[in-house]
């Protein structure tokens, strides 16, 4: 008897189930690792999971079953004629073509005789099997499918469920509408895999003959290959299903070449997708690395902190126009010491706590800007994320900032002034954007001595004292939000020993 494949020439049947053995635990392996939150973790989430699927739900079965045909999956979009083709391949009227064939429903499996029981199933969907004498089925078993590009999503599942457990996809496309919406990301997928693509135009004519290489460079420039066999229009006997053998001769003549170089040796669909899916895993496996490794930085420099010099840098300064202080502070330079013409300067009690309360709704803005800033720096929060911590911390900055305000009125200095309100304000304005001439002779007025270093020292203390919780608390939560992005890294060391046993057991696949 004929035996069928090389993973039987060159694996023994010991080193085949030790093979899928290590499938099987790099499959859980992979699965098993947690991926950190972040932009690519759906992208690497979803590859993740079509590469488990690919290798439990055909990588593993082919190889325990290595002289099964080769299954070659039609699909393409409504109308292009995959069940006029797969009928002609076979010999024999087989799929219904038109829109009430069984595949709308299910898939049609075309196999030989006593395999019917071993297609009912293709990756967890249920198919129509039908059996056949035709000499091809004995290398080949042909399948039919929705259309790619229905309008019922659960048969454009189907389809590509088809796509991803075929060794050979057949994509069919039509002269007159090949410039329609392609799914191109499907046939990534599908090229992605390592298993053969036959891109076929169907119905071309001498009017669209230059459909061909159009369609060729459409494939090229996606990255998908140049290949396109040509299935000429042709003339069929009323009601029909299928077109004679000299109109598809170049498509059977392709898939037979498939088959010989798996006979020989030459080539193995189930090896090169194989070989093609670990790359790929090595990816995914590097991706979810890199993206724990920023993470573990980011946990190390996730923890805020208060600095006023930065602070003050970010807060527009508070101008004293509206208070009118410079005759206040010419009162100073001339050392005029009388109080009542003091009190006749000094600005309104209601401006001044406009002033204040302005500055305060400043310094709160800033403190917000310089949390969102440094939680942005990090790298690894996204927007939303940012926006929560922000939105958390702003009313504690808003506490934080009105308790300062009363330590800066319990001062001694502030007391002890001509106009406690203003003193306090000019404190809190000397802290934030450092003491000018203006403030510096006003508060000397107000106080009656010019000693006012330590007082503007004592009130920065005073908000570091005060803000530095606010940053603690937020630099906490940030901490722990970047701490549940990081993923294991025994999952991941775990997960690149089994890919390098993997790929170590199947290096001589390439023999």
């Amino acid at each position: 008897m004929r035996r069928r494949g090389t993973i039987s020439k060159v694996i023994t049947g010991t080193r085949t189930d030790d093979l899928t053995v290590r499938l099987a635990h790099f499959a859980a392996s992979l699965e098993s690792l947690s991926i950190p939150t972040s932009l690519d973790r759906r992208r690497l989430d979803l590859r993740r999971e079509w590469i488990v699927r690919t290798i439990r739900g055909y990588l593993i079965p082919r190889m325990e079953n290595p002289l099964a045909p080769l299954t070659v999956v039609f699909a393409g979009p409504t109308g292009a004629g995959k069940s006029t083709l797969l009928n002609s391949v076979a010999g024999a009227e087989h799929s219904v073509a038109g829109p009430l064939r069984p595949t709308t429903k299910a898939p049609l499996v075309l196999a030989s005789h006593g395999l019917a029981a071993e297609y009912t199933l293709i990756g967890g969907i249920h198919c129509h099997v039908v059996t056949g004498k035709a000499p091809i089925l004995d290398e080949l078993t042909l399948v039919d499918t929705p259309d790619i590009d229905s309008t019922t999503r659960l048969h454009r599942a189907i389809a590509e469920t088809m796509i991803d457990n075929a060794d050979v996809v057949v994509y069919v496309n039509s002269a007159q509408r090949y410039a329609d919406l392609v799914p191109w990301e499907v046939l990534r997928r599908a090229h992605s895999r390592g298993a053969p693509v036959v891109h076929v135009l169907n119905r071309v004519t001498s009017a669209s003959a230059g459909a061909v290489s159009a369609y060729a460079s459409r494939l090229e420039e996606a990255g998908l290959g140049s290949d396109v066999v040509a299935v000429h229009e042709h003339r069929r006997a009323r009601g029909a299903q299928a077109v004679p053998l000299v109109m598809i001769q170049a498509l059977r003549d392709r898939l037979v070449g498939i088959v010989e170089e798996r006979l020989s040796g030459k080539a193995d669909v189930v090896m090169s997708v194989l070989d093609a899916l670990l790359d790929q895993a090595d990816d995914v496996i590097t991706g979810i690395a890199g993206l724990t490794e920023m993470n573990l930085s980011a946990t190390e420099r996730s923890g805020l902190a208060f600095d006023d010099a930065r602070l003050g840098a970010g807060v527009s300064p508070m101008p004293l126009g509206s208070l009118k202080l410079g005759a206040l502070a010419s009162l100073n330079d001339k050392r005029w010491r009388v109080r009542a013409r003091v009190r006749r300067h000094l600005p309104p009690a209601s401006a001044v706590a406009r002033a204040h309360t302005f500055m305060e709704a400043s310094l709160v803005a800033g403190v917000d800007a310089d949390i969102r800033a440094e939680i942005i720096s990090i790298g690894t929060v996204g927007p939303s994320e940012v926006d929560e911590l922000v939105a958390g911390s702003h009313p504690a900055a808003v506490a934080a900032l009105t308790d300062w305000r009363r330590d800066l009125e319990g001062l001694q200095l502030t007391r002890g002034s001509l106009d406690p309100g203003l003193t306090a304000f000019l404190l809190a304005r000397s802290v934030v954007h450092g003491p000018d001439d203006t403030a510096r002779d006003v508060l000397a007025l107000l106080s009656g001595t010019d000693q006012t270093a330590g007082p503007v020292t004592r009130a920065t203390e005073m908000l570091e004292a005060r803000l530095a919780p606010v940053y603690q608390q937020t630099g906490q939560q940030l901490n722990s939000r970047v701490a549940e992005m990081v993923a294991s890294e025994e999952a991941i060391y775990r997960a690149r020993t089994s890919l390098s046993a993997v790929m170590a057991r199947s290096s001589f696949a390439n023999a």
